[in-house]
């Protein structure tokens, strides 16, 4: 059966840069390996918040909340966690209030990312070594660096192609664009300063 499929693409580049290095650094990588120890470490940490369930990806200074939690506090804490890296220039929430997907489900996520990375790695046009697969309740997110917009769309259309796959979001920085994002400080006080201790976690 196939689905149809709907393509989110989210520009994300740093705040107030004049130009983009191109290609993924080592530097970077390293930056985003050490983001996302030190917000699953304060995750596992966070008492009163019930954050088992959440899973996190950082992949160019964006990092990617996906999984469940049972209440919405625990959805934006686990937000607030993730400002709480320097690495981590941009945040996308996709934390479903609720119950997990389970064995089977994880399975065909992980089918379906095996089936996206496949493809791209055939395609002589795409750099498949900068992009990130994620996939969770057949909702693709592509993450890292392209080349160009191009690319970019070369790469989300192979992943809506994929058989099973309902929806690619694209947090993909392509080479080249700019855009004014507000400091990694401003945001995270907007989400979490005024944020009250939750009830203990069920």
């Amino acid at each position: 059966m196939r689905f149809a499929v709907s393509i989110a693409v989210i520009s994300l580049i740093l705040a107030g840069c004049a130009s983009v290095e191109p290609g993924r650094s080592l530097g970077r990588e390293i930056d985003d390996v050490n983001a996302s120890v030190s917000v699953k470490s304060a995750m596992l940490r966070a008492e009163g918040y019930a954050l088992s369930g959440v899973d996190l990806e950082v992949t160019e200074g964006v990092a990617l909340l996906s999984g469940s939690a049972p209440r919405p506090a625990d959805r934006v804490h686990a937000e607030c966690l993730a400002w709480s890296s320097p690495a981590v220039r941009s945040v996308t929430n996709e934390i479903s209030i609720g119950g997990g997907r389970g064995p089977g489900r994880a399975l065909r996520d992980t089918w379906l990312t095996q089936r996206v990375r496949a493809r791209l790695l055939t395609d002589s046009a795409v750099r498949s070594v900068n992009f990130n697969v994620e996939t969770y309740d057949r909702v693709v997110y592509l993450l890292g660096y392209a080349r160009s917009v191009g690319e970019r769309e070369r790469a989300a259309e192979h992943a809506s192609l994929v058989d099973g796959v309902e929806r690619v979001v694209v947090l993909v920085r392509a080479e080249g664009e700019t855009r004014e994002l507000p400091a990694r400080g401003e945001h995270r006080a907007e989400m979490c300063d005024a944020q009250s201790a939750p009830a203990p976690a069920a």
